[in-house]
């Protein structure tokens, strides 16, 4: 009796399925890198502002310092889940790079659905609360003298431990699968 192979809904093998959702989660962190560029750019404008409101026009704002933290952390976190795409995050591999890449990728498999993704699932859980909870009661910023709404800043870091969390999920395929670019395989 020749063994039944396991087959998708659309006609398709299990793996080509489980790539193709990696292949679009690989998309998002794509988009949100662009976000994330298009936050840079503010982020430099809003610099180049209050230096020349500030030193020309001796008239500082009371939001440029606000403004500025919170493009710089989504920046930050919306880039994340496409810089590990990439293979651009430091890694201390000087352990696992000794060995076949076979083991490598179980290494990372495990490490990444073992330890990473449960962590940042947590993250995107307590952050989504507070993001949550800050839209509820209309919480604002208790540091600033311009005291902005918080929510929304609240939300781009939870989108951004999200996709960061998404993207250490398709990673963990890719190295389950060994089909992971970030091992070298001569």
């Amino acid at each position: 009796m020749a063994a039944r192979r396991a087959v998708a809904p659309a006609g398709l093998p299990r793996s080509h399925m489980i790539e193709r959702l990696a292949t679009a989660i690989d998309r998002i962190s794509g988009l949100l890198c662009w976000i994330a560029i298009a936050a840079l750019v503010g982020l430099i404008a809003v610099t180049l502002y209050e230096v020349f409101v500030r030193y020309v026009m001796n008239a500082p704002t009371l939001w440029s310092s606000d403004i500025g933290y919170m493009l710089n952390g989504a920046l930050f976190l919306l880039a994340t889940a496409y810089t590990l795409r990439t293979g651009a995050h430091i890694r201390v591999d000087f352990f696992s790079a000794r060995f076949r890449p076979r083991v490598q990728d179980a290494i990372n498999a495990v490490f990444f659905a073992a330890i990473l993704l449960p962590a940042l699932c947590w993250i995107s859980w307590v952050t989504g609360r507070r993001a949550w909870r800050a839209f509820e009661t209309g919480e604002l910023d208790p540091m600033s003298s311009w005291a902005p709404l918080i929510w929304p800043f609240y939300l781009v870091l939870t989108v951004g431990f999200v996709s960061f969390a998404l993207q250490v999920l398709a990673e963990t395929i890719r190295h389950a699968l060994g089909t992971s670019t970030q091992i070298r395989r001569d």
